[in-house]
Order: structure tokens, then C-alpha cells, then sequence
């Protein structure tokens, strides 16, 4: 019977004096530090302003290559950028392993050793993502497992295989038949459906070959793909996890699903897996700290408790943000926008009102800063067809970048934020600290910024967001003092120093949870064994088991 090699599990007995610094591991994923964006700036503030926490940054990017956009403050201890697309094969991003290592990777990895080994997990966690509920422990257990198994056997060989791809095509087909009578759609799926999801999957999964870093506390951006690292690192070292969400990530993989033009399998397998991933984070997470209260609900909702959870809101440097001297009286009326052009932002929306405020006030003009990120260049020509077809080519006008943040918000009477989903944005307290007073959609935590000093509206509704412009436009003096209270309340409650100071004791309290734990199975040490003896015990056993398998049970043939 195979068995499989387990790693060691001595206990945590060596852990340094707490003289040192805290070691976090955070993991992003498109965003810090190769990435710009409001997850990326507050990732900047975070680890910058931090200098008594030495950081390990691990950046799930879409390709190899990508260059990092922020330089990197002393504290960051090395960064590692994971590219989900664009490798061959994972061993090309695992830089860490010699040729010994991969050659042993490849020859653990035959047929025999996949059915017995591999396939039964691969069948427990698919049928656990088919599932009508989440079963969170079980969930993580098995990524656990399957990453236990990817240390020492090749994950492309695994992955590639054909036991592998009949057990996905087997429970894919169980899994999609229960979830369509469910839902009564009464589809079915096809080979081709199942081909691109197994590609998705593939790249998911691969990151289980990550090795767990040495640190005191896993802390990821967002819920997802970035938790991955965390739950294997949690249920199998006991390291603790931290889960901040900006926004409600299972809810904006859900409104980017219903988005794609792809296929009902392909929708229903991610759907599934998006929420049955998001269910682990939230119950393997130690502490959640979501940036809006608005995100309790989503987080409750799907298996978190309220004892985990703890708002800790965005902050900005007062010192960046000065207040904007109130535009002369016979300026005309100028509103801006700051953010990237996607469809999350609902620009088009924000393109309706404005031809709306143009049939009343067309001295009014709605200037946009930012620029559409890679990949999403078509939303930004489908905005300017709509602004030629509304006729307002001269009332909106896309910017681009501006030079500052600063700069932008000083350059408006207000602000305006048209978002369908966001977490606790940074655009708003930015503009508040301007004082510049912000109309927003009632999303996220916008509500909770702008209690008390700014207008807020329904997300889609540009008839709302026109009415509450023109309100604005027409009353000047309630501007200024919507602005002077938007300014006093932000450097109140949503001040960067505010922030960090909340989270260097989340992150000590952790620190002290990871001493705690002296029953987790410590960090495995490589062997300090040469390359060359290495390669040749890989050799061997693989001429062991190449002769093994092709004389059946010790039975030589002659011919």
C-alpha cells in the first residue's frame, strides 16, 4: 500500500524572544506592489508606516514580469510575485528548488502514485466545492492535504493526468446534474465547458506549491485565492490568519460572473468554488478586519463569527491632504471624479447624470481623472461612445491621471463617486480631507463616511445622483459646510495614524496567539545534503520504481 511522506510534526518550541520584530507574511493579489489601486495604497501605508513590523510580501500578479510600482520600504524582508498565467509549469516560478529536487518532484510523481495518493483528495475537495453547503474545516483540511502531497510529488504531472482529469470530468458531471435541479435550470454541460474550467482550476490550485513562510501572521488583502497560503498555513502549522476585506469579495466575484460571457458550467464551478473558499477564510481566519461595518452582514452570513470581527476603517495623512480653497463664484460649476475606468466604478451611470445636469445646468462640467487598468480598455471606449450618443462631449471629460490626489479633489466644487460595490474607499476620505464634500452611492461603507456630511444616493440611479449634483450646484454655501464637516469628521475617525495603530496591536495580539500554540507541527528545514547526493538517490529510486512497475509484483519478463 503507498503511503504518503508526511512532513515533520515537532512542536513550536523555538520561537524567538519577543525582542524582535513581528514577522507578517501579507498576501495580495492584483494589487500591492505591482498594481495600482485603492487595495495597493493602503497596502503602502500599512507596511511604510509600520517600521516596528518586518514584512514578507507574497503578490499574486496575472503574468510573470511584472514590475513593482512602489519601492519597497526597509522593513519588507523580500517580496515574491506568483503568476498565476504565463508559466509553462509551476516548478518555472519555484526558484528555490535545485535540479535534484525537481527531477525527485517528477519521478515521486508516476501514475500508480497519483490514483492512490492524489485522486482521493481531489475527489473529496471537488465534491466539497459541488456542495450544497459549506463544510469550511473539511474544505481546508483537504487543501491542506493536497499541498502536503504537492511538496513532494510534481504538480503538473499531478494536474495533468489522466486520473486527475477523469475524476474532475466525473464529479463535474455529478456535481453540475445536483446543482441544476437545484437551481432548475435543467442544462447540461459539454466537453468544452469542462476543458476551460479544468484550465481555471489548474491555475487556482497551483498555489498550494507555495511553501509556508516563517512568520508570525499570515495576512491577506482580501478573502479568495489570497487565502489559500493562509488556510494551509493555519490548519497546518497553526499560524494565525488575518483577513482584511476593503470590499466583499464573494459579492464582487458574483457581479463579475453575471458579467461573463461564458458558459453555465463554467459560471456555476466558480460561483461554487468562490463561495465555499470564501466560507474557509472566514472560519479558518483568526481575526477579520473588514473596512466598513457594511461588511458584517456578507461576513456573517457566510460563517463568520462576530467575536472575529473588528472594523478597522482606512485612513489618510492629514499632511497630504490639505483643504482646497472654494472655487471663485463665477467659476462654472466643476465636479470630479477619481478612480480607475471600470465597470465596478459604474461610469456610465455617472455619464447619464451628467447629461441630466446638462439639460438644467450646462455651464456644468464633470471632469474625470484616472484611466482604465489593462484588460478593461473596452469599458473605457464603450463610456465614450455613450458620452458622443448623450451629447455631452463637452460637458464630461476624461482626464487621465491627475498629477496628484490633492490636486484633483482642489480642482472640483465636489465630488462625486459612482460605484455598484466598493469597501471603505479612499477617494472619499481623501476628498474629505480636502474638504470637498462628496455625493456617493450607497454602497460599502460610503454611508458610514458620509453620515453627517455628504449626499448620498442609490447605486445606478443617475435621475438620483443628477437631483443630488444639482442640489449641490444650486446651493454653494451648503457645499462649503458639508466640506468643513466632511474635513473635521475624516481627520476624526479616519486618519492613517488611527489605522495603523490598530493594526500593529491586531498584529501583536496574533503574535502572542502564534506563542501560544505550542501544540502546531513546526516549519520543515531542508536537509542540508549535497546536490549530487541528492540527484543520485532521486535516480535511484526512480530506476527502483520504473523496474517495478514494468515487471508487476517482482515478476521478471523475459521477453
Amino acid at each position: 500500500m503507498l503511503q504518503q511522506n508526511i512532513m515533520p510534526q515537532t512542536a513550536l518550541s523555538a520561537y524567538p524572544p519577543k525582542s524582535r520584530k513581528p514577522r507578517v507574511c501579507l498576501v495580495t493579489m492584483g494589487s500591492y506592489p505591482h498594481y495600482a489601486g485603492g487595495v495597493s495604497t493602503w497596502c503602502d501605508m500599512l507596511v511604510a508606516g509600520l517600521p516596528e513590523v518586518s514584512f514578507d510580501i507574497l503578490s499574486i500578479t496575472a503574468s510573470p514580469g511584472v514590475e513593482s510600482l512602489f519601492k519597497m520600504p526597509a522593513n519588507v524582508r523580500q517580496v515574491t510575485a506568483v503568476p498565476l498565467w504565463g508559466a509553462g509549469e509551476v516548478l518555472e516560478w519555484q526558484r528555490d528548488l535545485d535540479l535534484s529536487e525537481v527531477w525527485q518532484h517528477k519521478h515521486n510523481t508516476s501514475a500508480r502514485v497519483i490514483a492512490h495518493l492524489f485522486v482521493p483528495l481531489f475527489r473529496r475537495f471537488l465534491q466539497e466545492v459541488w456542495s450544497a453547503e459549506p463544510d469550511p474545516a473539511t474544505y481546508g483540511r483537504t487543501l491542506w492535504e493536497m499541498a502536503r502531497y504537492f511538496a513532494r510529488h510534481d504538480y503538473d504531472v499531478t494536474m495533468r493526468s489522466a486520473a486527475a482529469w477523469d475524476c474532475f470530468m466525473a464529479e463535474g458531471d455529478a456535481g453540475y446534474n445536483a446543482f441544476s435541479e437545484r437551481l432548475g435550470t435543467g442544462t447540461s454541460g459539454r466537453l468544452m465547458d469542462a476543458t476551460d474550467t479544468m484550465r481555471l482550476l489548474y491555475r487556482w490550485l497551483s498555489l498550494l506549491t507555495l511553501p509556508t513562510p516563517r512568520v508570525d501572521v499570515m495576512h491577506t488583502a482580501l478573502a479568495g485565492l489570497c487565502g489559500i497560503p493562509a488556510i494551509v498555513a493555519r490548519e497546518g502549522y497553526g499560524i494565525p490568519f488575518l483577513l482584511t476585506e476593503h470590499g466583499v469579495y464573494l459579492r464582487e466575484r458574483l457581479l463579475s460572473l453575471a458579467r461573463h460571457q461564458s458558459s453555465t458550467f463554467d459560471q456555476a464551478f466558480q460561483a461554487q468554488f468562490d463561495w465555499h473558499l470564501t466560507a474557509a477564510c472566514y472560519h479558518y481566519a483568526d481575526k477579520i478586519t473588514p473596512g466598513s461595518n457594511y461588511n458584517h452582514r456578507w461576513e456573517l452570513q457566510n460563517g463568520a463569527r462576530p467575536e472575529q470581527i473588528q472594523t478597522i476603517y482606512n485612513g489618510s495623512d492629514p499632511a497630504d491632504f490639505k483643504v482646497g480653497e472654494p472655487l471663485p463664484d463665477d467659476h462654472p460649476p466643476t465636479i470630479v471624479f477619481l478612480g480607475r475606468i471600470d465597470p465596478l466604478k459604474d461610469i456610465e451611470t455617472l455619464i447619464r447624470a451628467a447629461a441630466l445636469v446638462h439639460q438644467t445646468a450646462p455651464e456644468a462640467r464633470f471632469v474625470l481623472y484616472g484611466k482604465a487598468p489593462r484588460g478593461n480598455e473596452w469599458y473605457y471606449e464603450k463610456c465614450l461612445n455613450l458620452r458622443r450618443e448623450l451629447g455631452v462631449e463637452d460637458s464630461v471629460e476624461f482626464a487621465g491621471f491627475a498629477e496628484t490626489a490633492e490636486s484633483a479633489y482642489h480642482a472640483g466644487d465636489f465630488v462625486v463617486l459612482s460605484s455598484i460595490s466598493e469597501g471603505f474607499p479612499y477617494s472619499v476620505v481623501e476628498a474629505m480631507m480636502c474638504g470637498r464634500t462628496v455625493v456617493g452611492t450607497a454602497v460599502g461603507g460610503v454611508p458610514e463616511a458620509l453620515a453627517g456630511c455628504g449626499l448620498v444616493v442609490q447605486p445606478r440611479d443617475p435621475h438620483a445622483m443628477a437631483e443630488a449634483c444639482l442640489t449641490l450646484i444650486n446651493n454653494r454655501e451648503l457645499t462649503r459646510e458639508l466640506g468643513e464637516k466632511a474635513r473635521h469628521k475624516s481627520l476624526t475617525e479616519f486618519s492613517l495614524q488611527q489605522c495603523n495603530t490598530a493594526y500593529l496591536q491586531t498584529y501583536r495580539d496574533l503574535w502572542e496567539v502564534s506563542r501560544q500554540r505550542a501544540v502546531a507541527p513546526s516549519l520543515p528545514k531542508r536537509r542540508q545534503t549535497t546536490h549530487l547526493v541528492k540527484y543520485l538517490v532521486a535516480r535511484v529510486r526512480w530506476v527502483r520504481r520504473w523496474f517495478h512497475e514494468r515487471t508487476g509484483a517482482g515478476q521478471i519478463a523475459l521477453n
